[in-house]
This record gives structure tokens, sequence and C-alpha cells, in this order.
């Protein structure tokens, strides 16, 4: 039995590479496998060995500014569903207390987001890029066709083009499929089906 752990070395997209650790665990004389107590020791070494050879995820390292309050977060990604807000936090787009803040607004009732800065104040990540239509576009395209358009190789792509609502939850969907069977196939991301 193996455990890996492995992370980027560089922003998602660069040529930094990955950087990948792993501990082979040998049957014992009676042929069982580690426990679950001895995995999760060594589980947690291995983030810690990865944490000091490459850093921590950049997810959890500081964006470098304060926290935007809710108003602004709901202008700036206007969220509609919890697992988009999820893929801002670990592409580090957000904090984890932001993260909080949209959450919170996602389950509670709707506010009136707070005036929002001039454009010249804001770098906009792509998640906050112009949205083509106020509405997204009729759904029935096909998963072929999406990752032509949209040139779409990864499931965080595709979320980032829900999150500025040029594809429908129901193609948001197809493509988190497409992305899941291709992973179990080991076709790879990009590979059409």
């Amino acid at each position: 039995m193996e455990l890996s752990v492995e992370r980027p070395v560089g922003p998602v997209g660069s040529v930094g590479g990955i950087a990948r650790l792993t501990v082979r665990f040998e049957p014992g004389s009676d042929g069982t496998g580690p426990t679950p107590a001895e995995l999760k020791a060594t589980l947690e070494k291995l983030l810690a060995d990865l944490d000091a050879i490459v850093g921590v995820p950049l997810a959890a390292a500081p964006i470098g500014r304060a926290d935007r309050e809710v108003g602004e977060l709901v202008e700036t990604y206007r969220p509609r569903q919890r697992e988009l807000v999820d893929l801002l936090l670990a592409d580090g787009e957000i904090t984890p207390t932001e993260h909080a803040r949209l959450v919170d607004h996602l389950t509670g009732s709707p506010r009136p987001p707070a005036s929002r800065p001039a454009a010249s104040e804001v770098d906009h990540p792509i998640a906050a890029a112009p949205v083509a239509a106020d509405s997204s576009p009729p759904a029935g395209r096909t998963v072929a066709e999406l990752l032509r358009t949209y040139e779409i190789v990864s499931l965080k792509q595709a979320g980032a083009v829900r999150a500025r609502r040029q594809i429908s939850f129901a193609e948001y969907m197809a493509l988190k499929r497409h992305f899941e069977a291709a992973e179990n196939e080991g076709a790879g991301p990009g590979g059409l089906r």
C-alpha cells in the first residue's frame, strides 16, 4: 500500500511542476496493512514535510489584502452555489473569512450588496470577468462543444466559466461528471469521451 501527497510547486497553470511525497507500507507477517491511526499519523508527517519543502498550499497562503465585506464579495462574485464558493477558496481568490461570509450569505436571507468600488480600485480575478448576459445560455450544449468553445481543460476552469454565468448549472454538472469519469478512466482532464 502507498500513501502519497502532492502539491503544485508554483501557481496553478505554471511550469513549476508538482512535488510528490510517497510512503510505501509493506504488509505485516499476517498480511494486514497499516491501521487508520498509523495512516493518519503518516499523512500528517507527509503534509508537514511537504509544507517544509514546497511551502503552504496557495489557498492557505495570505492574499496580502484586508478581508472584503459581504456586499463587495456578492457584487464581485455573484455567488449562487456553495460549490463555486468553495472553488474560489481553493483557487486562493478569497480568504477563509471571505469564504465564511459568502457561505453565510448563501444560507441566510439575501441582503443588498454594498456600493461597488470604482473599477480602477479593484483588481478583478477571472471569476469576476464581465458577464456576457444576465442569464445563463440555454442548456443542451454537449460536453465536447463546451470544452471546445471555452477551451476548458479542468474542473476549476469549468467553475470559473460557470461563475461568469456563461454556462448553465446543468452544463457545469455535465462537465463535472465528464472530468470525474475521465479521471476514473485515467484519460486525463482534457480528453473527450
